[in-house]
């Protein structure tokens, strides 16, 4: 039985942009071992071609916007897909999710209408986007080319909170926490969207008979994690992981908390846990 390894970027397999290249280097150490790796993160389609191009990687499926949206190879487009919302680069965007503007007319309504305290990403400056987020402004302009989701900063309480999600779920929607931005989309996230996919990748040899190692570190990873075989919850020293849910699947064979993130300790964290199930040698 081989392993597909699906994995967040940001905290997880990035703590910052400069380490791009050294991600792409690691990804492609575990490729050498027979081991894919497909990309699934709450970045815009902008950002993950370029993410994609500058890591050095081979064109490769990638998920977008938390699962809203897919990243796909222009040159082995699916069969059956509707025609690419977005071309850049090597890939075409398949697009799940609402329309953002959709999106921002709906939140303004509410939170004019309920008194909610929150800032839409694209509200703010890009001195303020990179003091949130520590994107640069070339790199801000990239997150704000929404497709499908629409991210906010959240300055309410938890009460509060409460309710956006309430009046989100009479429209469809979800609020979903992924590092330090709230998630305005259709509901499923990245495990589902997965999940919806794996009959496509087949085509790429890339299908159900692979087993699931997943890494992540927030609320926007947990559909992704639980379903996985593995499952690596990256965390900072000073805080503990996200708690996945009990009792685990019973194809679960592994779950382990991962302090620290970035390119080496994602591979690390990787090739310890497979050679935990015996799937592959540890050490490089």
């Amino acid at each position: 039985m081989g392993w597909l390894v699906v994995s967040d970027v940001d905290h997880t397999l990035l703590e910052t942009p400069a380490e791009t290249v050294l991600a792409g280097a690691c990804v492609r150490q575990l490729r050498r071992r027979g081991i894919e790796t497909l990309l699934a993160s709450s970045k815009t389609f902008t950002e993950m071609v370029a993410l994609q191009q500058l890591a050095g990687l081979a064109p490769q499926p990638f998920l977008f916007e938390n699962g809203a949206g897919i990243g796909w190879p222009l040159d082995r487009w699916p069969a059956g897909a509707e025609a690419a919302a977005c071309r850049q680069g090597a890939y075409g965007a398949i697009v799940a999710g609402r329309e953002p503007q959709q999106l921002v007319c709906l939140l303004g309504d509410l939170r004019r209408r309920l008194g909610l305290r929150f800032a839409l990403l694209a509200e703010l400056s890009e001195q303020e986007i990179e003091a949130q987020l520590g994107l640069p402004p070339p790199l801000a302009r990239l997150a704000l080319q929404r497709l499908a989701s629409l991210p906010l900063v959240w300055q309410g309480d938890s009460q509060a909170l409460e309710v956006l999600r309430r009046e989100l779920a009479v429209h469809g929607l979800e609020a979903v926490s992924g590092g330090r931005l709230l998630h305005v989309a259709a509901p499923g996230g990245k495990g589902q969207t997965l999940e919806a996919l794996r009959p496509r990748l087949a085509a790429l040899g890339l299908g159900p008979q692979l087993q699931l190692l997943a890494c992540g570190d927030s609320e926007n990873d947990r559909s992704l994690l639980e379903g996985a075989a593995i499952a690596l919850v990256f965390h900072p020293p000073d805080q503990p992981p996200l708690q996945l849910t009990d009792p685990p699947p019973p194809h679960c064979l592994l779950r382990c908390p991962v302090v620290a993130a970035g390119p080496r300790r994602w591979l690390d964290a990787i090739e310890e846990a497979l050679s935990q199930v015996g799937a592959v040698a540890p050490g490089r």
